[in-house]
């Protein structure tokens, strides 16, 4: 997929790659933020490690090009550079070009701001290049805290630079983060025709020389490994999507410490972390994809976590913040996999009796915890930062309308699982219970409240009804849904195709992202993902009455994949004033949901 980049997308156009391994670069005309760069998991701190900020010729970047497998930058006058990640390894090659490349390294934490007592030494070795790095304590270069090494292979030659230079970065600006580095301009090498390098990192040097050595001695085998894999992964006719699952693929991160496993990265470059809710939200995408046993897995991980109050961890590694959602997220993902294997016949295969059993008895531990810890007056409460929303600023504590639905879905899914494993319904009339409570609390004057009884006393409107359908539309008729969603959208519509996260005349509302502060967060960001599912419940209730907004969503999604942000990924949100890609630009549930959505409209 090709991108021009002009004045217009400087800013908010690049291109990332992942290995599955937690590693990824971004780059683009000129990096926006100090999250690009080539970066390294370090599976021990469990945060990335970065150590390239930019490799470029000295010519005008013209296009961007993510073709699955690699990446590609156009320059005037028909030079091209390429990227492809391999294990601890980047791959790169030039073509068409004479002159001077340059190399730029910042070797550093993702987010270790210190810039003092840092030393690169660059020289060759046997037919290498070695960058060493040391980081010291203290300026007084005595205490050494930590030594790491990158190998360049494929150079004849090279001219160390050895100067630093300033590096200002505008979407951190926007996003009220740190906006300035110095970063250091090591290497320049001399480029006639072209060239194929290969960078290894490691905190071993032998390590680094060898692996870089072994990659560039199989240049071709691994560059066809990876065009097999992708052309057979993702053949779609139907560019969006196969965009879509490329970059939620590139988020299902395998490493080795036993406690984690494999599972759904949130987002790159800043949320490499195994949220709950979010992976959990996105097992539906991996299901339509058949990817059975990566979706037992994830479950199974969550089943096996379950808490003394009924949750389960909100993410891993672990936060402070609970998360009242990603447990019936995970009943509703769970019920929806035993659903699909037996569709297809495939239940006894991937389900023993032991494993129902299971699943059955952590759903009851749930239910029992959640209603013993989590409940007034008979409906399931949260503090303020516990639903998705979980920005103190959004103020949404009380009982929630999605948390509802998930709780109703997680009382019959007891019901159904009764009737496969021949045990007493016992939850049959507390769901009844509560549809009648979720009713009259819930649905006033043919409008469907968000939230009661917590902080925001005045119309706080926003999209989580859409949500709440998707997961249990039976608390409602098709023509009070119908009401609810005609009332959502004349609050929270916005034009160029999204849903704000609050009603526009509500004095919390925010036209603008604004970042690490978190004011627009969920108070005026329109979220992918909520858009997405948006449009998936319009389309069960009534597709041809809402086929305006379901087209609008759709189209804007597809654009944010293909032509914004990371160019290939989905954005975790835009401003609600103008449709553009912030947040975080490649977001599990965003590329998850837009699968959905496509699925939905048939277009799989």
């Amino acid at each position: 997929m090709d991108r021009k980049v002009d004045e217009h997308v400087t800013r908010d156009a690049a291109f990332l790659l992942s290995n599955k391994k937690g590693n990824f670069l971004s780059l683009g005309k000129d990096n926006f933020s100090y999250m690009q760069g080539l970066f390294f998991f370090d599976k021990e701190k469990w945060i990335p490690y970065k150590t390239i900020e930019d490799i470029r010729l000295n010519a005008e970047v013209t296009a961007l090009k993510n073709n699955f497998f690699g990446a590609e930058r156009h320059y005037k006058g028909g030079a091209e550079d390429s990227f492809a990640l391999f294990n601890n390894s980047m791959i790169y090659s030039v073509q068409n070009y004479t002159g001077e490349l340059k190399l730029e390294l910042d070797f550093r934490h993702i987010f270790d701001f210190d810039d003092k007592g840092r030393i690169y030494s660059v020289f060759k070795e046997e037919d290498l290049i070695i960058v060493r790095y040391d980081k010291y304590s203290d300026d007084s270069l005595t205490t050494l805290e930590r030594t790491r090494f990158l190998a360049i292979k494929g150079a004849s030659s090279f001219r160390q630079a050895n100067r630093w230079i300033k590096k200002y970065y505008p979407y951190d600006v926007i996003r009220r983060s740190r906006s300035e580095f110095y970063v250091y301009q090591g290497i320049t090498f001399d480029i006639k025709g072209g060239v194929e390098l290969v960078f290894s990192f490691s905190r071993s040097k032998e390590e680094a020389k060898n692996h870089a050595s072994q990659i560039y001695e199989n240049l071709e085998y691994v560059r066809n490994s990876m065009k097999k894999y992708t052309y057979h992964a993702f053949s779609s006719k139907d560019m969006a999507l196969n965009a879509a699952m490329k970059a939620l693929d590139d988020l299902v991160i395998s490493v080795d410490a036993s406690d984690r496993g494999v599972g759904v990265f949130a987002g790159l470059p800043w949320f490499f972390q195994f949220w709950a809710r979010d992976e959990l939200i996105s097992l539906k995408a991996l299901l339509l994809q058949e990817k059975y046993p990566l979706v037992k897995s994830i479950l199974f991980k969550y089943l096996q976590s379950i808490g003394e109050d009924g949750l389960i961890p909100n993410r891993l590694p672990a936060s402070f913040i609970k998360s009242i959602d990603a447990v019936g997220w995970l009943f509703f993902r769970a019920n929806e996999f035993m659903k699909a294997l037996t569709k297809s016949g495939l239940l006894n295969e991937y389900l023993s009796l032991t494993d129902m059993i299971l699943i059955k008895k952590a759903l009851e531990k749930s239910i029992q915890e959640l209603t013993h810890h989590h409940s007034k007056d008979g409906l399931i409460v949260c503090s303020s930062q516990e639903t998705w929303m979980d920005t103190k600023e959004a103020k949404r504590s009380g009982a929630c309308i999605e948390i509802q639905a998930l709780f109703l879905a997680m009382l019959r899914m007891h019901s159904e699982l009764a009737k496969l494993t021949r045990t007493k319904p016992i939850y049959k009339s507390l769901e009844k219970e509560l549809v009648t409570k979720v009713r009259s609390s819930f649905f006033i004057n043919g409008e469907l409240l968000d939230c009661i009884g917590g902080e925001l006393s005045e119309d706080s409107s926003r999209p989580n009804l859409f949500l709440a359908y998707y997961i249990y539309p039976d608390f409602l008729s098709a023509k009070e849904w119908k009401l609810s969603f005609d009332n959502a959208i004349q609050k929270l519509w916005l034009d160029w195709g999204g849903f704000s996260t609050l009603s526009q005349t509500h004095q919390l509302f925010k036209q603008e992202y604004d970042g690490e502060d978190d004011a627009s967060y969920h108070n005026g960001d329109s979220w992918y993902y909520v858009n997405n599912y948006a449009a998936i419940a319009m389309s069960r209730l009534d597709k041809e009455y809402y086929s305006k907004y379901i087209g609008r969503i759709a189209y804007v999604s597809r654009e944010d994949l293909l032509f914004s942000g990371f160019i290939g990924c989905g954005s975790e949100l835009s401003s609600a004033k103008h449709h553009k890609s912030e947040g975080c630009l490649s977001q599990a549930w965003s590329n998850a949901s837009f699968i959905e959505l496509m699925h939905e409209l048939g277009k799989d």
